[in-house]
């Protein structure tokens, strides 16, 4: 193989290898482990998560001798967990994935009647033991309530540790973009995924990004520490989630605007306009 073929080749591979390594980064897991009444460890128990965020609509694993379990590559949303075993009751939990984390979900089975189903209503905690990264979650409720310019910078600024270059004021950076900067990383470092796949543009070195429709948004994780070999950048590495379809049409409207009250006048106007 001549060496400008060798050469193509790379340049052929290397950018799939990249894309194949963010995509991985947008997905989460569910992982624990299961115990009877006594706390002795259960092999085999059957454990199915269920949720209208998955393609197949349920995945199902089973535990291993030490009765641990892990589902990979789940999407966001709220999954009903279900554990069962015959001679054993039934348990069925529900549990909401954010993206990018790994959720700890276990379980304690009893003995009980064929057909026994219990429920466990408690709040499952979704923190994550497993990574040191510590990505902030901003829900689609989020989005719809803090008064931000529902863009991705302006959103961003809401993480701590975080912080925008320039005051953005209802939105009034929105055509000259605003950067997010952290712990003195300039914005260039910052990585923008969609769905897990990289979106920088080509110029200034990634640094101007491109606008992202904010109603496609389920949710949006922000992290500005322990980033993961998955990202070449030291700064913020946002990723956007987008909402998926169904069977059931929806629609919404998003109205904004600056009151002219709201708009400061430069000083020496206001003096001349009131000689």
């Amino acid at each position: 193989m001549t060496p400008k073929c060798s050469l193509g080749c790379y340049f052929a591979v290397f950018p799939m290898v990249a894309l194949f390594a963010s995509l991985a980064s947008a997905q989460s897991t569910i992982s624990g482990q299961v115990r009877d009444s006594s706390g002795a460890v259960m092999a085999g128990v059957k454990v199915e998560a269920a949720s209208e965020a998955l393609i197949e609509r349920s995945r199902t694993e089973a535990t291993n001798e030490n009765g641990r379990y892990t589902i990979v590559d789940v999407r966001p949303g709220l999954y009903t967990m279900t554990f069962t075993l015959p001679g054993f009751s039934t348990v069925k939990q529900e549990v909401t994935v954010p993206a990018n984390v790994s959720v700890p979900v276990d379980a304690e089975m009893r003995v009980g009647a064929v057909g026994e189903t219990v429920t466990v209503e408690a709040q499952v905690a979704t923190v994550d033991v497993e990574t040191t990264a510590r990505p902030q979650v901003l829900t689609r409720n989020d989005m719809d309530v803090l008064p931000t310019a529902r863009n991705p910078q302006s959103m961003g600024s809401y993480t701590p540790g975080v912080h925008l270059n320039l005051p953005d004021v209802g939105g009034s950076q929105q055509i000259e973009q605003t950067y997010l900067i952290s712990h003195g990383n300039p914005s260039a470092r910052d990585t923008y995924l969609l769905d897990g796949m990289m979106v920088n543009t080509m110029q200034n070195d990634g640094q101007i990004q491109i606008y992202i429709d904010n109603a496609l948004m389920q949710e949006v994780t922000y992290n500005n520490a322990n980033n993961s070999v998955e990202v070449t950048g030291g700064g913020v590495v946002a990723n956007f989630v987008p909402r998926d379809g169904g069977n059931e049409p929806h629609g919404n409207l998003f109205l904004g605007w600056i009151p002219s009250r709201f708009v400061a006048r430069r000083y020496r106007s206001v003096r001349r306009a009131k000689n």
